[in-house]
């Protein structure tokens, strides 16, 4: 007597492809008594729960076991870092028509002003307008949200040597 036992299925993950750090999906799998499991450290997986922990991929795998063997279904899982805006540096203080040049230790965001008294370029390049206090802002966006950081610059009045007034000339010993 020979026992022929069940086609073994692990049928088909289906859910969200991506997650953010810190934040969760639900995977399912019509299969029932599977156990799941992460191929990394990027995410974790709890009965089809998936919690991202660092940016990366992982793949994300159902597994159903019988006495005719196992069968595994995959699901390649992006798991997307939180957008950080970095550390700005550059002068806090600045005088009207000067320049500076402003950076973040971050990458792939947008330089802006909360303010007229001073203008910026994409590249962090600023111009003290007018006396004030102006907010220089750096922002990152991703699909997990916005991060904004930002320094603030005290802009001074414009600096003057004023003019000089007097002969143009001076004899030999006077």
């Amino acid at each position: 007597i020979v026992t022929i036992g069940a086609y073994l299925s692990a049928g088909t993950i289906s859910g969200p492809s991506s997650v953010c750090v810190g934040s969760s999906i639900t995977l399912t799998d019509p299969a029932p008594g599977g156990t799941w499991s992460s191929s990394s450290g990027a995410a974790t997986v709890s009965g089809g729960v998936v919690t991202g922990i660092s940016g990366g991929t992982t793949t994300i795998s159902y597994t159903v076991t019988a006495s005719c063997g196992s069968a595994s279904a995959t699901r390649l899982v992006n798991v997307i870092p939180t957008p950080d805006g970095g550390i700005l540096t550059g002068p806090t203080i600045l005088c009207a028509g000067m320049t500076a040049t402003y950076t973040t230790t971050a990458s792939g965001g947008t330089w802006g002003v909360t303010n007229s008294t001073a203008t910026i370029t994409s590249g962090g390049f600023v111009t003290a307008v007018t006396t004030g206090i102006d907010t220089i802002t750096y922002t990152v966006t991703n699909a997990c949200g916005t991060d904004v950081s930002s320094t603030t610059a005290t802009i001074g009045p414009a600096i003057t040597a004023g003019s000089i007034s007097g002969p143009g000339f001076v004899c030999e010993g006077a």
